[in-house]
């Protein structure tokens, strides 16, 4: 377990899904960051979208609808309809409006999403599932605090801040007091030999949902 206020030593790499390098900004500070857990240690990495990315994302799908209208059309006949600019508006503030202002953090014990927090090393239970369209795990610790959905490309995305998570992670599973199943054994790179084994049962139906 590194240092609860230095973080060092800091874990070794740690495996992932999403191999994004949106390391921590150190260039500015966050913006209206949600309460952390500071009885557990400071917050030693953490990611937010920064507010270009939403300008950068509206005007790109403003700028590929008008591509469709004029492709489709042949012509810039559609700039004389109110309808085709209705459109082009509206979706431009709609993806502008879907990137929220998501909030992922990390201390040496313990990691936030939005205002949830668990600490990594005393988790009971670890769960791999979807939401939507979205892959997240879901965590519960022995505090009772619990995140309902953490998206992995989120989570993972800062490498860093994931390699604090998962080294808490393991520690969890190793005390033979976390409920993980084999399936998200599988997905996080989990050895088998770590912790309690999986049941025969569990492991047949971890093989055949990834089959």
């Amino acid at each position: 377990m590194p240092d609860s206020i230095t973080g060092e030593p800091r874990p070794p790499r740690a495996p992932r899904i999403y191999h994004g390098t949106e390391y921590t900004p150190l260039e500015r500070n966050p913006r209206n960051p949600p309460d952390a857990p500071d009885h557990l240690g400071p917050t030693l990495e953490w990611f937010q979208p920064h507010v270009r990315e939403k300008y950068i994302s509206a005007f790109t799908l403003m700028t590929i609808t008008v591509a469709f209208f004029t492709i489709s059309n042949g012509d810039l006949r559609w700039i004389h309809w109110w309808g085709a600019w209705l459109i082009i508006t509206a979706g431009g503030w709609l993806m502008f409006r879907g990137i929220r202002n998501y909030w992922t953090a990390a201390g040496s014990t313990w990691v936030q999403c939005r205002d949830s927090w668990v600490d990594t090393y005393h988790l009971t239970r670890i769960r791999f599932s979807a939401d939507g369209t979205n892959r997240v795990l879901r965590f519960k610790d022995a505090h009772g605090n619990e995140i309902h959905s953490f998206k992995i490309s989120d989570i993972q995305g800062n490498p860093d801040l994931w390699d604090l998570v998962y080294n808490g992670i393991l520690h969890s599973v190793a005390s033979g007091n976390c409920d993980i199943d084999a399936k998200t054994r599988h997905i996080l790179k989990i050895p088998y030999e770590l912790g309690p084994r999986p049941t025969r049962s569990e492991r047949t139906r971890g093989r055949r949902r990834r089959g």
